[in-house]
């Protein structure tokens, strides 16, 4: 790890960290037992024995978004931040990874929708165009049908990507350790400080916009819901602080690379707080936190930990599958979970079986596509770059 230091300021890409790949696997789990919980079982029916499945959903999702700010610094930041990486080429390389299996699940999303609901299920041109460009979620127009709900995240990734250059060029600046842990304590800072002044301004901030939605006049309840859940939980404009502390994480993990004895243990037992723990529920701003960054510290923390000495279990080979598969796994979810839905009063034994089957599927469904689908297209299209690379003149 010191040649990890070594490189920080440099273009040089450091040494391969074989404990995030095991991380980004639990990550994946904890996402797809939440959503199977909430969508085969009669859990959700008993909310505070369910809440700490939503929170674990809620904290696999945090824990994709800091991992991203973690892999794309340590492995691009200081390249990109000196100019040796043009941003074209980080772009097309991202979304090569991105949109052959996104646009395949959307389009299946679209169809079924049509073929259900008829063309108005699309919500007309401008929401088809978001979805294809991968926008989705920058901004909340209440009307429109959702097409592909658990595709927020990939648009959330996506506005990453455009806040990547600027962040680089930024934690370069970080020259040492503590200069780069005070970047990150300020995001945490920042964000803590939105989600008071949300909390503080919702009355305000949703009677301002149900006045610019007059139509949703008789289903108040509603609107504040989708509004609450937009603003706090799906827009990149708070979920990018998340990214931004993993960020800052691996800048400082680069002028640092060694880490406290038995950090993981302390941050996992944090996290298992957080996940079991029930919270003070007349609190409207734990609430708003709760749904971003309530997990991210002890996320960014555990993230170091495994960086610095991962755990043997992290390099299983189930483990990596599960990983390396992990975005084909999440955008599958929603039929592979779907298809062994059952109605509400299904008892707990025959739920269970769904419950199993339904993860089984998911599986399998999602490792076939990324091995023959996702994988392939990234691969085609970065020798597609390498080609016209050494075409130009020069190269």
């Amino acid at each position: 790890m010191v040649m990890a230091a070594a490189m920080a300021n440099t273009g040089q890409r450091p040494p391969f960290l074989p404990g995030l790949g095991g991380l980004r696997g639990l990550a994946a789990l904890a996402v797809l037992v939440g959503h199977g919980v909430a969508w085969l079982t009669p859990l959700p029916q008993t909310p505070d024995l369910y809440e700490p499945f939503a929170r674990l959903t809620r904290c696999g999702l945090s824990a994709f978004f800091v991992l991203s700010g973690f892999v794309l610094t340590y492995n691009h930041g200081a390249a990109m931040a000196a100019g040796e990486l043009p941003f074209g080429r980080f772009a097309v390389a991202r979304l090569a990874r991105l949109y052959p299996v996104y646009l395949l699940t959307l389009g299946l999303s679209a169809g079924l929708a049509l073929l259900k609901h008829g063309p108005g299920s699309f919500g007309g041109p401008g929401h088809l165009l978001a979805f294809a460009s991968l926008t989705q979620t920058w901004f909340l127009v209440p009307s429109w049908p959702q097409i592909f709900p658990l595709a927020w995240a990939v648009s959330v990734e996506v506005f990453f990507y455009l806040a990547f250059p600027a962040t680089a060029w930024l934690l370069a600046r970080a020259r040492t350790p503590r200069a780069a842990l005070w970047l990150l304590l300020a995001a945490l800072a920042a964000v803590l400080a939105l989600d008071g002044l949300g909390a503080r301004l919702w009355p305000q901030l949703f009677t301002a916009y149900a006045a610019r939605h007059p139509e949703w006049t008789g289903t108040p309840g509603e609107l504040a819901a989708l509004l609450f859940q937009w603003l706090f939980y799906s827009s990149p404009y708070l979920r990018i602080f998340d990214w931004l502390m993993g960020a800052a994480a691996a800048r400082f993990f680069l002028l640092k690379p060694s880490m406290p004895r038995n950090l993981d243990i302390l941050a996992a037992l944090c996290l298992a707080g957080l996940l079991l723990v029930p919270l003070p529920k007349d609190s409207f701003l734990l609430q708003v936190v709760a749904q971003n960054v309530l997990y991210a510290p002890f996320l960014t923390a555990l993230l170091l930990a495994f960086a610095a000495r991962p755990r043997a279990f992290l390099s299983a080979r189930r483990l990596g599958a599960v990983s390396a598969a992990s975005l084909s796994i999440y955008l599958v979810q929603t039929w592979t979970l779907g298809v062994f839905a059952g109605p509400p009063a299904t008892g707990w034994p025959e739920a269970l079986l769904r419950l199993a089957a339904g993860l089984a599927a998911t599986f399998a469904v999602g490792l076939a596509v990324a091995r023959f689908i996702e994988h392939p297209a990234a691969r085609w299209v970065m020798m597609v770059m390498q080609r016209k690379s050494l075409r130009r003149p020069g190269a």
